[in-house]
């Protein structure tokens, strides 16, 4: 029987919650218990009716909401393996503005051994996410402790003020993808998060976490494991947090996969002059507008003033029609965040002649965020810098400096990487609690499932080229396992199947075991008998070949897998 230490994080179960059960296809991967935990007529409950959308099929409200969450759980449960059930509690309730959802794990265990054949923790004195030690040990940890069966390993709450999109398709035009978002969430639970306080920099009860053992301070060359769990540690930690750009994770999976993941481009703005400011600096990049690009737009910084008036009290907020369009035209303009939306300062500014804007936050904070906004008749370039460069600047244009500057995208440089090639974790100054490291930078192009916000772009893949979520787990500790057994697979399954092929990396970054579940799962879905399942397989497994993605015996496996199988 497992040793170990067992941790609380959530609150007990509302009494009268009801547990319904979504189990992934038969293949390998984990079965995802949802427990619904809306009392009657609200959340999953909620009997307003609704017309099916999207391949969901549900007839109310609440009904296509428990078939998206369970869609979701459904996709994280095909590609993780686990011989213990994962268990969800789950609701829908009013959250704070702006805020989708939220979800943890409830329970973390560490110094724990595994039944026979199952490794345990790979790092003593580490916390593991209950649905991970689960894994690892072979056994579900509550139990050991007495607890109930089917004791939630992830608790998760949803906001009910949001109009999400509850398809399955993804097609969810301008609103928010349910099922993103609980993949998004239910990523957190199973182990895409840390248990320290960024704040204050101190670990959960003293001890470190599996996701902190490949979170890397690229300053100190230190991951945050290895600080000493006191208090210069803690102060150690802290510092670290705030380091924005310098701290990445450091896990083989997730940077094999980054080139195949990730786009060169990362977008900054660079002075040339004067002396005193030059350099390069990340900016946010706007939502309307032109894309940045290389070279991108150099010129000549002018302040863009307006009048301070009822639609802005600030002359450089370019709240309206700006007052000195003959030193804009031709030049990039800079204008003060505030009062009025960004499209509006951004078109004053084009207005006038701009060839681009920068928008200069008016609170201290690093990285800068985005311009959000829509207006088709945008054609120049804007993004947002931090308070510090614009303060800079501008005390330099108050000089009668000039300010020489280029706003683009460097390609040398991977977005949402540093120069070494690791994926970079969300840094901020100040610390953003909730958010601050257990996210991927919100630099990275393309838009990963784990930043800190949902992009529109995202899919419902987690795989590269993708996405980097499953290489992330894989780091962690969630490795293949296919037949259950508690041993890292060296072949790859399909199905039930076992193919005898080596589990190799493809030329997209993916693992011929991701691919053989993403085929099963798509041809699952869409098959009406076993003849078709098979054509499918093989229509899937031709084309990879064609493509020069698999050899011609990795798909005579699959295939013969897909004839036995199902």
């Amino acid at each position: 029987m497992p040793r170990l230490r067992a941790h609380h994080l959530g609150a007990a179960v509302l009494a009268g919650a009801v547990t319904l059960l979504f189990t992934a296809p038969a293949s390998a991967g984990a079965r995802i218990h949802i427990i619904n935990n809306n009392a009657p007529g609200i959340g999953f409950n909620d009997p307003t009716p609704a017309a099916p959308v999207g391949g969901n099929p549900g007839t109310t409200k609440g009904e296509q909401r428990l078939i998206a969450f369970q869609y979701a759980a459904s996709l994280w449960g095909l590609m993780l393996d686990s011989n213990v059930d994962i268990y969800v509690r789950a609701q829908f309730v009013p959250l704070g503005a702006n805020v989708l959802g939220s979800a943890g794990a409830t329970f973390i265990y560490r110094n724990f051994t595994g039944e026979p054949g199952f490794p345990g923790a790979e790092y003593p004195a580490t916390w593991y996410h209950s649905a991970l030690a689960d894994k690892r040990a072979g056994t579900d940890m509550r139990q050991v402790f007495g607890g109930p069966a089917g004791d939630p390993d992830i608790n998760a709450n949803f906001s009910s003020n949001f109009d999400f999109y509850l398809g399955l398709d993804g097609n969810h035009g301008a609103q928010v993808d349910l099922v993103t978002v609980v993949l998004h969430e239910l990523g957190h639970g199973l182990g895409f998060a840390n248990f320290v306080n960024e704040v204050t920099g101190s670990n959960q009860s003293g001890g470190t976490d599996i996701y902190s053992q490949f979170t890397l301070d690229t300053t100190t060359g230190t991951r945050w494991a290895e600080i000493v769990p006191d208090a210069s540690g803690n102060a150690l930690r802290a510092a670290s947090a705030l380091r924005v750009d310098k701290i990445v994770w450091n896990g083989a999976t997730v940077t094999a996969a980054v080139p195949h993941v990730l786009s060169f481009g990362r977008p900054e703005i660079n002075v040339y002059s004067p002396a005193a400011i030059a350099g390069s600096a990340r900016v946010g990049t706007a939502s309307f507008g032109p894309a940045l690009g290389s070279p991108g737009v150099s010129g000549d910084v002018v302040m863009g003033l307006d009048p301070a008036d009822a639609s802005g009290p600030s002359t450089t907020d370019a709240c309206s029609p700006l007052t000195n369009a003959a030193a804009v035209a031709g030049r990039i303009a800079l204008v003060d965040r505030g009062t009025c939306a960004f499209v509006i300062k951004v078109k004053n500014a084009q207005d006038a002649g701009a060839i681009a804007v920068l928008v200069a936050d008016n609170v201290a904070g690093d990285p800068p965020a985005g311009l959000g906004g829509t207006d088709p008749t945008i054609t120049i370039p804007s993004v947002r810098i931090a308070q510090a460069l614009g303060a800079a600047m501008k005390a330099q244009l108050a000089a009668a400096e000039t300010v020489a500057a280029n706003i683009g995208i460097d390609l040398t440089q991977l977005a949402g990487a540093d120069p070494s090639g690791f994926a970079q974790l969300y840094a901020t100054n100040p610390v953003q609690s909730g958010s601050s490291i257990s996210h991927y930078d919100n630099i990275a192009f393309r838009n990963l499932l784990m930043e800190p916000a949902i992009n529109s772009d995202l899919t419902h893949e987690l795989i590269p080229p993708y996405d980097l979520s499953l290489a992330l787990m894989r780091d962690i500790g969630w490795f293949v396992d296919g037949n259950l057994d508690g041993t890292p697979d060296e072949t790859f399954t399909f199905g039930t199947c076992t193919t005898n092929q080596p589990n190799t990396t493809l030329s997209n970054g993916a693992t011929l075991d991701d691919m053989a579940r993403v085929w099963y799962r798509d041809c699952a879905a869409g098959a009406r008998n076993h003849g078709a399942f098979v054509s499918c397989v093989a229509h899937a497994t031709n084309a990879a070949v064609a493509s020069g993605l698999i050899t011609g015996a990795q798909k005579g496996a699959v295939q013969r897998c897909a004839a036995r199988t199902r």
